[in-house]
């Protein structure tokens, strides 16, 4: 890994190349070392212009002499971009007291090739997926819409099959009372 260094700050590597597609996330990695003789607070960040297209965690850290960071820089170019774009990251150290008032840093050329082809290619299979739907959708809608019909035949025979034996029940209910009321009639009373 071919690195570069400044009083107190070291990184690598020392120039980033981005192959981006509109919409995806491009993540690469840069080590921020602490090379010089006491602790160091550390500040990683791009040229203003393109600060919504990246990310960088951690942008903010501290580190011992000889201690090292791994930073985790994005790009996700926004849906206008399309073509080759030359830029900055930076690194600053500065001691923990002068709040990077005063401090040492590194210039990081970043060369980023944006590509808008996984765009078209993403509106293409969304486009195809949402005629699927559409269409089995439909299907499902004509073919519940018949069952529904089927089913409402056969829920009006089966209330009328459940109510038939009611019915009857209710019949032989009336039959058992008259034969009760018959019986108690013959009972003798005390």
């Amino acid at each position: 890994m071919i690195g570069a260094t400044a009083i107190g700050v070291g990184v690598a590597p020392a120039n980033f190349t981005f192959e981006a597609h509109v919409g995806i996330t491009n993540q690469q990695s840069l080590f921020v070392i602490n090379d010089g003789e006491g602790i160091a607070e550390y500040r990683v960040y791009v040229d203003d212009q393109y600060v919504d297209w990246f990310t960088i965690s951690p942008n903010n850290f501290t580190l011992e002499p000889g201690e090292h960071n791994e930073v985790t820089i994005g790009v996700k170019a926004p849906l206008s971009a399309s073509g080759d774009y030359d830029l900055k990251a930076y690194v600053i150290a500065s001691t923990p007291s002068s709040n990077f008032e005063v401090g040492s840093g590194i210039k990081i050329p970043v060369h980023l090739t944006v590509s808008n082809d996984s765009l078209f290619l993403m509106l293409g299979t969304v486009s195809i997926l949402l005629i699927g739907i559409v269409a089995a959708g439909s299907r499902w809608k004509k073919r519940r819409k018949g069952k529904m019909t089927g089913q409402s035949d056969k829920i009006e025979t089966a209330d009328t099959a459940v109510l038939t034996p009611v019915i009857e029940n209710a019949d032989n209910q009336e039959d058992l009372e008259s034969t009760v009321e018959e019986d108690s009639d013959s009972v003798p009373e005390k």
